[in-house]
């Protein structure tokens, strides 16, 4: 059920966010966010970070060979008439990797940049690794390198994103 990635904020040319996503059904959604929740006093405790209330939103993503996602932060939104719409209620970024054994990909490191002045972070993706970082912090996923270019071979993740709840 993957198809073409889309880009909340408009990629008119298709060269921004190349890959391929999907969503979850809700047995394996509600999984996933379980296994989120039991981690996220430690996420947030090493983010110095207080503890909200929060949605979830998940997607899983395969990149092949060639695909990237350029540099951006996650609390930028939707694209409309007037253009970008900020996300800001997204607070946390997490990213779960996963693929075949062994490896059949080079590349594809997540690199965060500094919010002050200092070196950027390459994070090799690992198989079983979990990465968070506050959703506003600028990164992007370097370009993938797949030789046999099979969907098996793919890097993998399944990307969270913990927004604010809406006061009621």
């Amino acid at each position: 059920a993957f198809s073409p990635s889309r880009l909340d904020y408009g990629d008119p040319g298709g060269t921004f966010r190349q890959s391929l996503s999907a969503s979850f059904d809700k047995p394996l959604r509600q999984m996933l966010k379980n296994h989120l929740g039991h981690r996220l006093p430690e996420i947030l405790k090493a983010l110095g970070m207080p503890a909200f209330q929060h949605l979830y939103e998940i997607e899983a993503v395969a990149y092949n060979d060639g695909c990237h996602l350029d540099r951006h932060v996650d609390t930028a939104g939707d694209r409309g008439v007037s253009g970008p719409q900020p996300r800001v209620d997204r607070r946390i970024s997490a990213v779960y990797y996963f693929h075949r054994a062994p490896k059949s990909f080079t590349g594809g490191l997540l690199r965060l940049y500094p919010l002050l002045p200092g070196p950027s972070i390459d994070i090799e993706p690992e198989q079983n690794l979990l990465v968070a970082f506050p959703a506003f912090a600028p990164h992007e996923v370097k370009p993938v390198c797949c030789p046999s270019g099979s969907f098996a071979d793919s890097r993998f993740t399944v990307n969270f994103w913990l927004h604010t709840a809406p006061s009621s």
